[in-house]
C-alpha cells in the first residue's frame, strides 16, 4: 500500500499586467463600502494604517485589508512581471526548501485569455487577445520539466468592461472560441480548471463536468469574510463546501456538496489575497490529515502581484510545519499529478483517435471518430477553422458502439471545402490529454499528448 503524501500545489492565476491608479483604488472603495471621499495618497496611507475613522473598528480593518500595500503593488507591464518572474525562478528560491524527493518549488500557471471585452473599456490596461497571456507563459515555461500550463477563464460581463466580473459562461461565444483556438492553433486542451473570481454556478459546473476532470476551486476557509463584495456567496460561493483538505466529486445539482459527478474538486485558499488567506493553522491541518490519507493542499495568487514574496511566505509556513510533522512525506506537485495521486487514479495512457473522412455525396462528408478508450466526459471536443477566419465548436452525433461518434459537413453545418483545419481533443478519466488536428484536404493527422 502506498504511503499517504501531502501534495503542495501552487496555482497562479496568470492574467498578465494590471494597472490601477489611485483614483481607481478609491472607485473600488466606493463600490465595495460606499466610501465617497476625495482620492489622495495621504488619505490612502491613513486608510492602510487604519487611522482614518470610518464609524467602526470592523470597517476600518476591512478597508485597511482591501488597500493593503501588498495588494496595491501591481505590475502594469510585461517587463515588470518578467523581472518578478526572474526573481521567482532563481535556484536559491526554488530550492530553498526541497521536498522529500529533493525537488524544488513548482508553479501551475493557469493562463487567462481576455477575449470579448471592449478595448475602449480597459482602464486597467489588461492585455487583450486569445493567446496573449498563454503564449507568454508557454514561451517561458512550456519546456519546463516541473512547471505546468493550465486553464483559467473569466466570464465576460454585460458591460464588456475588461476589469469587471461576471459568473455566467453562456452569454457569449468567448469560452468556446478560446478553447477551440487553443486546440486548433496551439494543440492544447485543458485538464485542470481554476475558476475566475473563484466563481462557479450551475452552468459552469455542468460545462466543466463534460470536459475538465480536475477543478482546483473550493475556496471555503471556514472563516467569516469581511469584504462586502465577496460576502454572502457573491462570486465565489463555497459556503456549503468542505472546509477541510479533501478532494470530492460534486453533486449534480450543487457543486459545493459531495455527490456522484465525474470531475473532482480540490480546496484552494488564497495566498496573499484579501480574504480566505491560507494560514499556518491551515497548513498544519493539511499535514495532520496527510498522516492518514493523501492530501492536495492548493493555494493561489496572481502574476500581476509579487509572487516571489508570496512564495517566501508560504515557504516559512511550510518549513514550520515540516519541522513539526517530520513523519509526513510532502512534495511539490503539478495539479494534475496531485489530483491523480489523491484520487488513487491509475495514470494510464493517453487516448488515441482513429479518424476517417468519407465523401457521402455532393458537398456532404462524414467524419467518423473512434477512441481506443473511454473519454472523461460524454464526447470529445470538436472544432474547426474556416477559410475566412472564424473557428467553430459543435456537438458530435453518437454512434451505436462505445467511444464512437460522427459529424457531417454539409449545408446544415458547413461544406468541408470551407474548412481548413479540424480539431479534436479529449481527456481520459485520469486527466491525460490528447489533441488531434486533421487537414481536410490531405487527411493528414497530427497529435499532441499532454499532462
Amino acid at each position: 500500500m502506498t504511503r499517504p503524501r501531502l501534495y503542495v500545489v501552487h496555482c497562479v492565476d496568470a492574467e498578465g499586467p494590471l494597472f490601477e491608479s489611485t483614483e481607481a483604488t478609491f472607485e473600488r472603495l466606493k463600490e465595495i463600502y460606499g466610501l465617497d471621499v476625495e482620492p489622495s495618497h495621504d488619505l490612502l496611507t491613513r486608510l492602510q494604517q487604519g487611522s482614518m475613522r470610518l464609524g467602526s473598528p470592523e470597517l476600518e480593518r476591512a478597508v485597511a485589508e482591501t488597500v493593503a500595500p501588498r495588494l496595491l503593488e501591481s505590475y502594469g507591464t510585461w517587463e515588470t512581471i518578467d523581472a518578478m518572474l526572474d526573481r521567482l525562478d532563481r535556484p536559491a528560491l526554488r530550492m530553498a526548501l526541497p521536498d522529500v524527493t529533493g525537488k524544488g518549488w513548482i508553479v501551475n500557471w493557469h493562463c487567462l485569455a481576455h477575449v470579448g471585452f471592449d478595448p475602449g473599456k480597459n482602464p486597467r490596461r489588461r492585455v487583450l487577445g486569445v493567446h496573449a497571456v498563454f503564449d507568454h507563459y508557454l514561451q517561458r515555461y512550456g519546456a519546463s520539466p516541473a512547471d505546468r500550463i493550465h486553464w483559467h477563464f473569466h466570464p465576460v460581463p454585460r458591460t464588456r468592461e475588461a476589469h469587471a466580473s461576471a459568473t455566467t459562461y453562456f452569454n457569449g461565444p468567448e469560452l468556446f472560441e478560446v478553447i477551440s483556438r487553443r486546440v486548433l492553433e496551439r494543440r492544447w486542451f485543458p485538464c485542470v480548471n481554476r475558476p475566475g473570481f473563484h466563481a462557479e454556478r450551475p452552468d459552469s459546473h455542468w460545462f466543466l463536468e463534460q470536459w475538465i476532470p480536475f477543478d482546483i476551486a473550493n475556496n471555503n476557509a471556514g472563516r467569516h469574510v469581511d469584504q462586502p463584495d465577496a460576502a454572502g456567496g457573491r462570486f465565489g460561493d463555497w459556503r456549503r463546501a468542505p472546509a477541510e483538505w479533501v478532494v470530492y466529486h460534486p453533486d449534480h445539482d450543487d457543486y459545493q456538496v459531495p455527490g456522484r459527478c465525474r470531475r473532482a474538486i480540490a480546496r484552494c485558499l488564497n495566498l496573499g489575497g484579501r480574504f480566505n488567506r491560507i494560514t499556518q493553522s491551515d497548513v498544519d491541518d493539511a499535514f495532520t490529515r496527510a498522516r492518514s490519507e493523501s492530501v492536495v493542499m492548493a493555494f493561489s495568487d496572481h502574476d500581476f502581484r509579487d509572487v516571489e514574496s508570496d512564495v517566501r511566505e508560504m515557504l516559512d509556513m511550510l518549513g514550520d510545519a515540516a519541522g513539526r510533522f517530520g513523519d509526513v512525506p510532502w512534495v511539490y506537485a503539478d495539479a494534475a499529478d496531485a489530483m491523480r495521486e489523491a484520487l488513487g487514479l491509475n495514470g494510464g495512457t493517453h487516448a488515441r483517435f482513429q479518424v476517417e473522412l468519407t465523401n457521402k455525396g455532393t458537398n456532404t462528408h462524414r467524419l467518423d471518430i473512434r477512441l481506443d478508450g473511454p473519454p472523461f466526459g460524454p464526447q470529445p471536443w470538436l472544432c474547426y477553422a474556416l477559410r475566412d477566419g472564424p473557428v467553430w465548436y459543435d456537438n458530435l452525433d453518437f454512434g451505436l458502439d462505445p467511444w464512437h461518434w460522427h459529424y457531417t459537413f454539409d449545408r446544415q453545418t458547413v461544406p468541408l471545402g470551407d474548412v481548413i483545419r479540424i480539431g479534436l481533443a479529449t481527456n481520459t478519466p485520469a486527466g491525460r490529454t490528447t489533441v488531434t488536428l486533421i487537414d481536410p484536404e490531405t487527411g493528414r493527422q497530427e497529435s499532441a499528448f499532454l499532462n
